[in-house]
């Protein structure tokens, strides 16, 4: 899973907290983590989404503290899609769709 920047930087609201602080992801010009409450989002291609949240499904539910949001507008092969829920960071696995 890619780091963020040191550097806090204004972003587009959270679509999770509604906080305006966060840092960009490397090599993701457009996909910020937020300061607040760790939420993704933001744009990418499809492909890239799969590095920062993978398409798979968890196995067992993690601890609510250790899921968090994610909201990614992809670029793909069927134009602009969505992809939002709960992943675990530790693992990048999705927890929720939705």
């Amino acid at each position: 899973m890619p780091t963020p920047t040191n550097k806090r930087v204004r972003m587009p609201e959270c679509p999770a907290c509604s906080h305006k602080l966060g840092y960009q992801l490397p090599n993701h010009s457009r996909v910020y983590r937020c300061a607040k409450c760790e939420a993704i989002h933001g744009s990418c291609y499809l492909g890239d989404s799969y590095a920062l949240v993978q398409p798979y499904m968890i196995e067992k539910e993690p601890h609510t503290g250790e899921m968090r949001y994610y909201d990614l507008e992809c670029l793909g092969s069927k134009g602009i899609t969505r992809r939002h829920g709960w992943y675990d960071p530790n693992t990048g696995l999705i927890v929720q769709v939705g």
